[in-house]
């Protein structure tokens, strides 16, 4: 459709050609399983589920009280991924001027690896999209290996590393 291709083509020049990826067909079982996600803004209601996904993969001491600031933040955009209603998955992004930063991007540890994360990234980019964005960051674990292979899959690459960026001194990479 003309949307698609008006969507990629906007991709292609900000991000580079290799996320064309992302937009290839999906087929069988993950197929299905995009089926019976729905990728929709973050709402008061999402709270409790998205707090429960923050401890089971950071333990960072996120609450309900940080994410209802962030429903408040005019820079801050969020979405989560339902299956039957039930939060499985979120990711957010603060947008200042053109310049984005992906704040999270967390599956629920029952729904790893069933393409979640991937569809939240992209919700993320075509958000990105209507902002105007020109630019868009993240950083991640250095032993995050999945979430590198997903990020890498998504067309982002390395352009740095930020030393004992997290609270336990470990590095992140820097990826655009």
């Amino acid at each position: 459709s003309f949307r698609k291709f008006t969507h990629l083509k906007f991709l292609m020049l900000v991000f580079g050609v290799r996320l064309k990826t992302v937009f290839t067909k999906p087929q069988g079982e993950e197929l299905l399983r995009q089926r019976m996600i729905d990728y929709v803004p973050m709402k008061r209601e999402h709270i409790d589920g998205m707090v429960e996904i923050e401890e089971q993969c950071f333990n960072s001491g996120y609450g309900r009280k940080t994410f209802e600031k962030e429903l408040e933040n005019k820079i801050a955009k969020y979405f989560v991924a339902l299956q039957s209603d039930k939060v499985v998955g979120y990711a957010g992004y603060w947008n200042a001027c053109g310049v984005a930063d992906i704040i999270d991007v967390a599956t629920h540890t029952e729904w790893r690896r069933k393409g979640i994360g991937q569809g939240l990234v992209k919700c993320l980019i075509e958000q990105c999209q209507s902002d105007g964005v020109y630019e868009l960051n993240l950083e991640v674990r250095v032993s995050n290996t999945a979430a590198i292979g997903l990020y890498e899959k998504m067309g982002f690459s390395m352009v740095g590393m930020r030393k004992n960026y997290y609270e336990n001194k470990e590095d992140a990479y820097l990826m655009q």
